[in-house]
């Protein structure tokens, strides 16, 4: 398909000037010319469609600055060329206003250069009007983009959340257990209550019964926070050393390990710009992990035998930065699957004992906001993740 042709309207109440402005375009394939004497007919024509008007300015019914006003409203991309035999100051500035193409004046020197100067006005309109389409394009593809982040965001969400669930049942299984004693506990004293007629000693039951009430409130508590969607919560500035100790005990308890055995070390005012439940979820797996390589290694913690096993967390600030490790001397993972180990759904524990998603949540939960997450490991020495995330000082 060939180039578009432009349609050309001419007005000038002068046949010798119109015919000699039509003649100039005599063999030019690249315009469509209308041709006209007065500003009525050349008006009516307008409101069809025109991409250059080239006008004389004075005009025995509609003045030719009027006439090119009409056409920018109806057409605000038309270029427009006033031709006059009276310049003056104050029409060349009204034709300025008007942002006319250019201004000729009567005779022109050389006739063709009224034919160079509407190509010029035609390509200076053909670029614009591409650049508008760019533009809306752009536009187009920015808005599919913005959607697109937005459900990939929507997405994330939904992983990050489903893999906290799918952990739940693991930490359920161990937490049923921690509860068992202190309700076991409440059930005896209170069952004891309904026999006992010794004041003194019911209030020393009720007393016993409330502490074993608060124990078990602690742990749900605690269980119920991890488990909420992290969209309901607002962006705080997150005590880093306290959402650590929260993880910690959250799972000595659901697997059972002896806390001693984890060992806590942490600078004060540490803060992270996050969402409370999201760092929690970061810890809670990697220290999870650690316990598991640990008890992989080392076997269950007996109260009869010495336990070599040990995982280590530390956090701290270094410049611009707080930093956090989780260290374990457990399993460790070879040098060839390191590289993988943040990839979803892949995983070195075998099959039913993880969902593949753990480490690559870590990592997506890390890198929004704005953090690093690295692994050292050596095969049955331990592994090391060290976190890095932007210093946010709180409230100090």
């Amino acid at each position: 398909m060939g180039a578009r042709r432009g349609r050309l309207i001419i007005v000038d109440d002068e046949p010798v000037i119109l015919d000699l402005l039509t003649a100039v375009f005599d063999g030019d394939d690249t315009v469509e010319i209308s041709c006209f004497s007065d500003g009525t007919t050349a008006l009516a024509a307008i409101e069809q469609g025109v991409d250059v008007l080239l006008t004389d300015k004075n005009l025995p019914d509609v003045g030719g600055l009027q006439l090119a006003k009409r056409a920018r409203e109806l057409h605000p991309d038309v270029e427009i060329i006033v031709i006059t035999g009276y310049a003056s100051l104050d029409t060349a500035l009204a034709a300025m206003e008007l942002d006319v193409f250019d201004y000729i004046i009567k005779p022109p020197k050389d006739i063709r250069d009224v034919r160079r100067k509407v190509h010029q006005a035609l390509d200076k309109q053909a670029m614009a009007r591409e650049n508008r389409s760019l533009m809306e394009r752009l536009t187009e593809r920015n808005a599919a983009l913005e959607a697109a982040l937005q459900e990939l965001q929507e997405l994330q969400a939904e992983l990050i959340q489903s893999e906290k669930l799918a952990g739940i049942g693991t930490l359920a299984a161990g937490i049923a257990h921690e509860i068992s004693s202190p309700l076991f506990g409440v059930m005896g004293l209170a069952e004891a209550i309904l026999e006992e007629d010794d004041q003194q000693l019911v209030r020393g039951y009720a007393s016993e019964i409330v502490d074993y009430s608060r124990s078990i409130k602690d742990i749900v508590i605690q269980l119920s926070g991890y488990s909420r969607t992290a969209s309901s919560e607002y962006f705080t500035t997150v005590d880093l050393p306290s959402v650590i100790e929260d993880a910690v005990k959250l799972v000595a308890r659901s697997l059972s390990f002896d806390p001693s055995r984890i060992e806590l070390r942490a600078e004060p005012a540490l803060y992270v710009n996050a969402r409370t439940s999201e760092i929690q979820q970061v810890f809670v797996n990697l220290v999870k992990n650690a316990v598991e390589a640990v008890v992989d290694r080392h076997g269950a913690v007996l109260d009869d035998q010495p336990f070599p096993g040990l995982v280590e967390v530390s956090s701290g600030r270094r410049g611009d930065h707080v930093w956090a490790t989780v260290r374990d001397n457990g399993s460790g993972i070879p040098a060839d699957r390191l590289k993988a180990i943040f990839d979803p759904f892949y995983t070195t524990k075998p099959p039913g004992r993880g969902t593949g998603l753990g480490l690559n949540i870590v990592y997506r939960i890390v890198t929004k906001y704005r953090g690093q997450v690295s692994v050292e490991s050596q095969d049955q020495q331990g592994t090391t993740f060290t976190l890095r995330f932007p210093v946010d000082d709180g409230e100090e």
